[in-house]
């Protein structure tokens, strides 16, 4: 849709700031796999159920992390936010069709072999449209969970064998609007955010890009074109007309014709080579 308008605006020459979504990762280091850290993840997964674009589309641990995270994130939705699945903390599926759609994510994951958790418990309410959350664990590359973005109560939990090989997952996607990394060294959180490119970034936080009116919120490639939110969608969405007011004593009679010796030193100091 993003680039049929983009390609609509062209045609008229009307220009175009386009905020789409993506698969925003939260990538964790070994260091920061701890309940605080899975609280903070899981917990703004459930954030509209996970429909929002700059809500964690999938998570990045480090292999020998992956049961850790797992059960992180189980204990967090059974002691701090049980019966979350039928509560009034889980927002409804915003369309039948888009409920389908998250039931198909899960079945497809679940029929390949995958290792899918419920987190909290719960079943699948159509008539609230309330989706428990399920956590999707190493899952294969070819699953729509992991080629489409999911927007909704699914996280795929993918494990990484070094930092390298987690920046390079990241880069071989599509640009995501966000993207959020966990280390308590700035070191390590530096050289992921220097050698990936997103929308926007959080260290040790997810989502929160989109909070602060004095930042400039929006993506880059297939996540989308311009910025918004205070000064900046100021700018994107005026136009910086200059005004020039002629005044006393310039040269503008220089620059018309009959050219003379005013005119050609002019233009003599404009092309004379630089002095040594």
């Amino acid at each position: 849709i993003g680039r049929e308008i983009a390609t609509a605006a062209a045609r008229n020459l009307v220009p175009v700031t386009l905020e789409l979504g993506g698969k925003c990762p939260a990538l964790l280091d070994a260091v920061s796999i701890d309940a605080d850290t899975v609280r903070t993840v899981v917990g703004t997964k459930l954030i509209k159920n996970g429909q929002m674009c700059i809500s964690v589309d999938y998570v990045l641990v480090p292999r020998d992390q992956l049961d850790a995270f797992v059960d992180l994130a189980q204990a967090y939705l059974t002691e701090e936010v049980p019966g979350y699945a039928s509560s009034g903390d889980c927002t409804g599926i915003i369309t039948g069709r888009h409920l389908g759609r998250i039931v198909d994510l899960i079945q497809q994951a679940r029929s390949a072999g995958a290792r899918v958790e419920v987190l909290g418990g719960g079943q699948v309410d159509r008539a609230t449209r309330q989706v428990p959350l399920h956590l999707v664990a190493d899952p294969d590359p070819s699953l729509r969970v992991m080629t489409e973005e999911v927007f909704g109560p699914v996280l795929p939990v993918v494990p990484y064998d070094s930092l390298d090989d987690a920046i390079a997952f990241i880069n071989a996607g599509e640009r995501p609007l966000g993207l959020y990394v966990f280390s308590k060294d700035p070191a390590r959180s530096g050289r992921v955010l220097q050698r990936t490119t997103s929308g926007g970034a959080c260290v040790n936080v997810c989502a929160t890009q989109g909070a602060l009116p004095s930042m400039g919120f929006g993506g880059v490639g297939q996540s989308g074109t311009g910025r918004h939110h205070g000064i900046e969608g100021f700018r994107e969405f005026s136009n910086p007309r200059g005004v020039f007011v002629r005044g006393e004593g310039d040269l503008i009679d220089s620059f018309l014709p009959p050219y003379g010796a005013t005119a050609q030193a002019i233009v003599d100091s404009v092309l004379a080579p630089p002095a040594p």
